[in-house]
């Protein structure tokens, strides 16, 4: 199935899991972060995006673009990211860094 093709982290959560009832995917991040594409994009680009997501997960930006997203919604994002994605910046593997909850 499409939802058994993408990574799952040691709880079986994935980004390609569906929510279908209030939203399409359950977690509000692409599953497109683990393409070939993404990983091509110019380093400075991608060294930008990836700190803009671990600021948004982390809850150190709490603007009003990404207020609707729950503090376990976000946990659970980065720590679904930090087991599955190859690659990230050495700040995203700091056991300290938890979403605000």
């Amino acid at each position: 199935t499409f939802a058994a093709q993408g990574p799952c982290d040691h709880q079986g959560r994935s980004l390609r899991q569906f929510d279908l009832q209030t939203r399409l995917f359950k977690y509000p991040c692409s599953y497109l972060i683990y393409s070939d594409a993404f990983d091509a994009l110019p380093d400075k680009l991608r060294e930008r995006l990836y700190q803009r997501l671990f600021d948004i997960l982390t809850g150190k930006d709490s603007g009003a673009d990404f207020a609707s997203i729950p503090g376990p919604t976000r946990q659970a994002v980065l720590e679904i990211l930090r087991e599955t994605k190859k690659g990230l910046p050495d700040y995203w593997k700091a056991d300290k860094s938890r979403a605000a909850l």
